[in-house]
């Protein structure tokens, strides 16, 4: 039976994959927290939340349009980066730099 540890094997799939997670979830706790404290807070959890989405939400300021408010942009960062994360995924699933699921999934019986 092979042994597949993902962290090692695929570390291009595994930066990506949790990288991108990362930021897509601290923009919905960069949301949350905004709502709760104000955008402008400067309570340190959410100045550490703005540092490392500013990126992203700068990206999606550009391809939204104007009318949507800055406030909402952590949420529609958040759908991009995790269509970025669905798209790099496949890509490299197909160039075979990722881990592929169907035999382990056939061998615990899900094979019908």
């Amino acid at each position: 039976m092979n042994s597949v540890d993902f962290l090692l094997d695929y570390p291009l799939f595994t930066l990506a994959n949790y990288g991108l997670a990362v930021v897509a979830w601290t923009c919905i706790g960069r949301f949350i927290l905004g709502g709760f404290l104000g955008p402008d807070s400067p309570h340190y959890i959410l100045r550490f939340f703005r540092r490392l989405t500013d990126w992203a939400v700068r990206i999606v300021r550009v391809i939204t349009p104007s009318y949507v408010p800055d406030g909402i942009l952590p949420l529609i960062a958040f759908v991009w980066l995790f269509v970025l994360r669905v798209v790099i995924g496949a890509m490299l699933l197909a160039y075979g730099l990722a881990p592929r699921l169907g035999p382990a999934a056939a061998a615990a019986g899900g094979g019908g």
